[in-house]
């Protein structure tokens, strides 16, 4: 029985894509290895949305090349979206590689692997995979968390992103099968789902059965006994009260609202090609706090898109001291060949720009820190999620208002390992810019 060892970068879309993979494997008996000197199959999943992510994706492919020198490597597969930008520049430039499968045919590694690889292979055809009807996976989360992807591909065409050629254009998976599978994560033992998808406000556009997303979230919430339900990327301007209602009425639903908006200047967001502009966007910021007065808003930004001057900085540095968001993710602008923005300029200086991002980062730590204030002296729900690697006495877990991977942690005193993957009240003493620390005060039912 062939081992295989998979490396898995990029985003939690693209994760998904290798649980689902990892799966299939498992099910035709390959052993899954977690050391890659004895895998027989190297497989890399790859990420291409940046120069940095580009950048990884290679080093980790050359890093894997190594082992067919120094360990039991016969086949080194490159899949995901680096595969569907460089395909050919790939097979020609790093000859260790023996096959390469775009974002739309990586569900067929495990029948060239089987039949065996006797030359160089390449299937990287369009970019439309639509997914099983229910899609099995080996979930690379903590068992009691997942994500879930509703849909793949987007079309809003931003000028800067690369996403609609590498993935295709948006594709809603049914109502009904997004249903059952996060019914079956709750079967599972999931205490939270995140859904997901490069666009998540677009759901059901595509679908004949009018449905949207808010449908869908209500839905999940009402039908599925997860006590946390979250969702991601969702496009600002399509926040409305009724999406706002529905998370004010279901409880599970996680008060937290993740609306990338990239920049707030007028002009670059029209060269962009998005929507809205400061005066929209501080007045949507105002709503949803008077709607939901206690709700965790993140935001991402792209610091020096051409024609970010330094008003035009000043703007964006204006806007987030009056919105005041919980968490926000800074960066710097990436020029991608075969996008609009490629060709646009004038170009900001690298240096200009990492001078910009410092100020807009220790801008935030202190937002943040003032956000989380609000916790001090409350007693709030944790999801613990393990030991600390900093203190063998304390644990780490995360309160509603932090999503998986990109934003603090709760460090919580008092817990025991029977309390992993389950929740704990905890009382908030200590506060910090991004974390929180306090002490077991009970379980929380």
């Amino acid at each position: 029985m062939k081992k295989f060892y998979l490396v898995h970068l990029g985003c939690s879309k693209n994760m998904i894509d290798s649980e689902m993979l990892i799966y299939d494997l498992l099910k035709c008996n390959y052993i899954k290895t977690k050391n890659p000197s004895e895998a027989e199959v190297i497989i890399i999943n790859t990420c291409a949305f940046t120069e940095e992510a580009d950048e990884e994706s290679i080093t980790a492919i050359l890093e894997a090349a190594e082992y067919k020198k120094i360990g039991s490597c016969k086949y080194l597969i490159v899949i995901g979206c680096l595969s569907q930008k460089y395909k050919e520049e790939l097979l020609n430039e790093i000859p260790e590689i023996d096959a390469i499968f775009g974002t739309g045919d990586f569900m067929k590694v495990k029948d060239i692997i089987s039949e065996g690889i006797k030359e160089k292979y390449c299937v990287v055809g369009r970019p439309e995979y639509n997914y099983p009807k229910v899609g099995n996976r080996f979930l690379l989360t903590p068992k009691h968390t997942a994500y879930l992807k509703i849909a793949e591909g987007c079309v809003n065409c931003c000028s800067y992103c690369i996403i609609p050629k590498l993935r295709g254009s948006y594709r809603s998976r049914p109502f009904n099968i997004v249903l059952e599978e996060a019914k079956i994560l709750v079967e599972k033992g999931v205490k939270e789902i995140c859904l997901v998808a490069q666009d998540t406000s677009l759901y059901g556009r595509d679908l004949n059965d009018k449905t949207n997303f808010t449908k869908l979230l209500e839905c999940i919430a009402k039908e599925c006994d997860v006590p946390w339900l979250r969702f991601l990327y969702y496009y600002p301007t399509r926040v409305d009260k009724t999406l706002l209602n529905v998370m004010k009425k279901n409880d599970n639903i996680c008060k937290y609202l993740d609306i990338p908006l990239q920049h707030v200047n007028a002009d670059l967001l029209k060269k962009m090609n998005r929507e809205g502009d400061y005066k929209t966007y501080i007045d949507l910021i105002f709503f949803i706090k008077d709607e939901i007065p206690d709700i965790t808003l993140r935001s991402t930004f792209i610091v020096g898109f051409p024609g970010e001057g330094q008003k035009e900085f000043e703007e964006l540095v204006d806007f987030l001291e009056k919105a005041e968001f919980d968490w926000a993710g800074f960066f710097a602008f990436s020029p991608q060949i075969g996008t609009p923005a490629y060709n646009l300029g004038p170009r900001v200086q690298r240096k200009e720009i990492e001078k910009r991002l410092a100020i807009l980062r220790e801008m935030q730590l202190k937002i943040s820190e003032k956000r989380n204030m609000r916790f001090l002296n409350r007693k709030i729900p944790a999801l613990v999620e393990g030991k600390s690697d900093e203190n063998d006495e304390t644990y780490v877990g995360r309160a509603e208002n932090q999503a998986p991977e990109i934003d603090g942690q709760v460090i919580i005193k008092g817990a025991e390992r029977k309390h992993i993957g389950s929740f704990v009240n905890v009382y908030i003493n200590h506060v910090y810019d991004y974390d929180l620390m306090g002490e077991v005060v009970g379980e929380y039912s």
